[in-house]
């Protein structure tokens, strides 16, 4: 196996924490920070026009002095956290990340690991092997649950590991395919600090995906005793410690007194005000009623905001990434000519104008804010015509030449209009060639649980999980899925199976890459079982008090050296 020289960073040394988090340095919250504090936009991410998708700042930054002590954060929040489980919930994963420890942080614009967490050192001598020495004395939160005020080891990441790897609502297995022990991996815990990984088939994800939200660390007790308990109640180490959950109301975090980067946390108290209806969201931002934004940023709002002194504003390409799924092998959907038919009569640069703010690009198999993995705007804008005649044409040829109805399936988010609107428009533009589409709004839980997991669906229309790997998004063209027993579109295509396995281990990253490219050109002339729509750009927004320390990213805000784990280097200069 070809070594690149991203590989080379890591295999045969050993990376120590000392090298990467210095003594008092402060400053960034991470690249997941950007939802963490609350910041929305565009979606979950970013969108763009090309180029290498690097978030600018805009507004006046503070300096970055010596953090303050004390006081209290309110984020705003536009969706409901149905639970907080961070192996099972996904509505949530903001405020587990807050909650928990993890092994370390990923910086995605350069792709790199931050060791700054649980792990003190960590050796990985090929691709199949990763040991890890744990930091001592990681205390979880006093007097709150069965393992209170106890030392967080080795066999909590083993069943951490292991119940993350087998939940049923886990959002990819594929890495847990290949350490889980009844698949013939290993995780070994040679003694309480040290805790190591032997995989059966190598997986150039994951050292990405073990900083990934979900991987938090449970207590074994508390995955023991409490575990059907976790969607409501939190037993953590992380920053800071659940006081108050009501996921459809207020959250709020209090710091923890114990926690092993201590003095950090800095803040005292963190809260989230949850209101669902986007424009009261932003107006109580705007009085002041909460310092970080977390309504959905038009580029108007972005710009309204960015004349005033007393706020800060990033924009960055949005991992927003709505995606139509069709049943492919039912009817109308298993006639190619038909979900052709349904790719010309979807007028992407409608999209981009209407719902984009004229700011936005196409987005194939993988969306384009992953430049180094996404096929060049030229190839996609050419491959995704925009012609009614000829999608009539082929309905007529599959034998529809009146059209066809059909319910399409969607999620009911409570202030996010975006899902909503791109719905409608996708309804007003498949009916100008005769598809009659009914729209079928689904509460969210039950359309993770009973619809989209379960394929449960002819035809749905959902916003799939931002990421920023190239596996991911492939795995839903995988005849195994993302979860490793089915696709749930019934997709199945061997030659591309071939591909998407041998990208996910091919450590040469040029190498991968043409694998990459080689997969989406196999895939966009199925038409299916993903239709893409396009993406644009993402806002966040917080008053000029809030101090994050924070970098500019690729898609968002990033981990920077000398930072600890998410949340514990915010603090405010005022109340």
């Amino acid at each position: 196996m070809t070594e690149s020289r991203y590989w080379k960073r890591f295999w045969r040394r050993r990376i120590s924490r000392r090298t990467l988090l210095g003594a008092g340095a402060v400053t960034a919250v991470g690249a997941a920070g950007a939802a963490v504090v609350g910041c929305g936009g565009g979606g979950n991410g970013g969108g763009g026009n090309g180029g290498t998708g690097t978030g600018t700042a805009t507004g006046r930054q503070p300096a970055i002095g010596d953090p303050v002590p004390g006081g209290t954060l309110t984020q705003g929040r536009l969706f409901n956290a149905l639970g907080i489980d961070p192996h099972i919930d996904l509505t949530g994963l903001d405020i587990d990340a807050l909650m928990y420890t993890y092994l370390y942080s990923w910086r995605p614009g350069t792709e790199e690991v931050v060791v700054n967490n649980f792990v003190e050192e960590m050796e990985l001598p090929d691709p199949l092997h990763f040991n890890f020495t744990l930091r001592r004395g990681v205390m979880t939160w006093p007097e709150i649950g069965p393992a209170a005020d106890e030392e967080l080891t080795s066999t909590d990441v083993r069943e951490s590991f292991i119940r993350r790897g087998t939940a049923l609502t886990a959002p990819d297995k594929r890495y847990a395919q290949r350490f889980l022990p009844e698949k013939g991996g290993r995780l070994d815990t040679p003694d309480p600090y040290t805790f190591n990984i032997t995989l059966t088939r190598p997986f150039a994800p994951a050292l990405r995906e073990m900083a990934n939200g979900t991987w938090a660390i449970i207590p074994a007790k508390v995955i023991d005793q409490e575990a059907t308990n976790l969607s409501q109640r939190a037993f953590g180490s992380g920053p800071f410690m659940l006081e108050e959950f009501r996921g459809s109301e207020r959250i709020v975090l209090t710091r923890h007194p114990n926690y092993f980067l201590n003095p950090r946390p800095w803040l005292d108290t963190l809260r989230w005000i949850i209101i669902t209806e986007g424009s009261s969201l932003l107006a109580a931002f705007r009085s002041g009623q909460h310092d970080v934004n977390g309504a959905i940023l038009t580029q108007r709002d972005a710009e309204d905001l960015e004349a005033s002194d007393d706020f800060l504003i990033n924009k960055f390409p949005s991992l927003f990434y709505p995606v139509i799924h069709l049943k492919v092998l039912r009817p109308p959907f298993n006639d190619i000519r038909v979900r052709e038919a349904i790719n010309l009569a979807l007028d992407r640069d409608d999209f981009i104008n209407v719902i984009q703010d004229g700011e936005g690009n196409y987005n194939g198999p993988i969306q384009w804010p992953q430049v180094k993995w996404a096929l060049p705007q030229d190839e996609l804008r050419a491959f995704y015509p925009h012609d009614n005649v000829r999608a009539k044409q082929l309905l007529a040829e599959a034998g529809l030449p009146d059209g066809f109805k059909v319910k399409m399936k969607l999620p009911r988010l409570a202030g996010a209009s975006i899902i909503g609107d791109m719905a409608v428009l996708i309804k007003d533009q498949l009916g100008q060639v005769g598809i009659d589409i009914q729209l079928d709004e689904v509460e969210l839980g039950a359309y993770i649980s009973s619809v989209i997991l379960p394929g449960n669906f002819d035809m749905t229309f959902f916003p799939n999980l931002p990421w920023d790997e190239p596996d991911r998004p492939l795995s839903f063209y995988h005849s195994l899925g993302v979860t490793g027993s089915g696709n749930w579109t019934n997709y199945t295509n061997p030659e591309l199976d071939v591909l998407i396995d041998a990208q996910a281990e091919e450590f040469d990253e040029e190498k991968r890459r043409e694998i990459v490219l080689a997969a989406q050109r196999l895939i966009l002339p199925e038409h299916g079982p993903q239709l893409t729509i396009t993406g644009g750009f993402a806002y966040n927004a917080r008053w000029k008090h809030v101090s994050l320390g924070t970098t500019p990213g690729q898609f968002g805000l990033e981990v920077g050296v000398g930072s600890g784990p998410i949340g514990s280097d915010i603090w405010v200069t005022s109340a």
